[in-house]
């Protein structure tokens, strides 16, 4: 095992001129390349914040943004502001020799802005669950934490295998995921959520929305007719109540999810965010995927039931 990670932390270096660089391709497909391992890291997103203390890198980590709150320890790490527009000055502040960053959720503007000032920056957006394994190990590399990172990414995927064995060959029901209310929002069939929802065999019904997190009606959700219906809104902690405006819809009692019971909530932290614990969420996910199964089952029974 150790040979394996020597020999993969090698590959990942190459000569340039005297001295060794580090090179690795973030989820955009950027080349990041370093001339020494990073030992002044920042991150832009509570995920890559998660990821930093998930391969025991935390002493590198200078600064972060409002809600990285995972582990407890991270509320101890300075801010620079929230993920959707961040203090540029106090970050070049911390002069960071790397930044890793949210490519849907950053300030567009603002990432480009780091990059002119030469602070390499690693992008992340996983369409796949297996590439939050190799963002660990890509963030492994860079940072000198290839074995506590490899070790990390290993122990992902082989939950992951296990969370996709266990929920194989399931009835598949017609699901809608509420990330929001005001307005609607949801995720179409490239997001990584998405990809779950395959897993826990539930079939997004705005798969073929053209935009990644796209805004949507009610009365669009209500046509779609969803068998359930799972919200992420926020939540204080990790408590397990529906939000408040999870039960707006029952005042449509003609969508299926409503009229058996199925309206659930995972919450944001477990679900939204990029980090190995996403398979928490999904192991939830499913779990009321199931219940969604009977509950539809009972339904057909008692309809079955009144019409005798």
């Amino acid at each position: 095992m150790k040979v394996i990670l020597c020999v993969s932390l090698i590959l990942s270096l190459f000569i340039s001129g005297d001295s060794f660089a580090i090179r690795v391709t973030d989820d955009e497909n950027n080349t990041i390349e370093l001339k020494k391992l990073a030992t002044r890291v920042i991150t832009l997103a509570p995920s890559l914040t998660e990821m930093i203390f998930t391969i025991g890198a935390e002493d590198k980590l200078v600064a972060t943004v409002k809600s990285s709150n995972y582990p407890a320890a991270a509320n101890k790490i300075a801010r620079i502001g929230d993920y959707e527009r961040f203090n540029m000055e106090t970050l070049l502040s911390y002069k960071p020799d790397l930044v890793l960053a949210w490519s849907s959720g950053n300030n567009r503007q603002q990432i480009e802005k780091i990059k002119k000032f030469n602070i390499p920056v690693y992008l992340i957006e996983p369409r796949k669950l297996e590439d939050i394994a190799t963002t660990l190990r890509n963030i492994g590399i860079l940072l000198g934490q290839s074995e506590q990172a490899n070790q990390a990414a290993d122990d992902f995927e082989y939950r992951l295998k296990r969370i996709s064995e266990a929920n194989k060959n399931k009835d598949k029901i017609k699901a809608f995921y509420q990330i929001w209310h005001d307005p609607i929002f949801t995720v179409n069939g490239e997001h990584v959520i998405s990809r779950i929802m395959q897993m826990c065999g539930l079939v997004n019904v705005f798969q073929n929305a053209r935009i990644l997190a796209p805004k949507i009606t009610e009365e669009s959700v209500i046509g779609k007719n969803p068998e359930i219906i799972i919200a992420s809104g926020m939540a204080n902690g990790l408590k397990t109540e529906q939000p408040d405006w999870l039960s707006i819809w029952k005042k449509w009692p003609a969508i299926s999810a409503v009229a058996s019971g199925n309206l659930f909530f995972i919450h944001p932290d477990l679900i939204n965010r990029q980090s190995t614990r996403i398979l928490d969420g999904a192991e939830k996910m499913c779990e009321q995927a199931d219940i969604a199964r009977k509950n539809m089952k009972h339904q057909n029974i008692k309809k079955r039931d009144q019409t005798h």
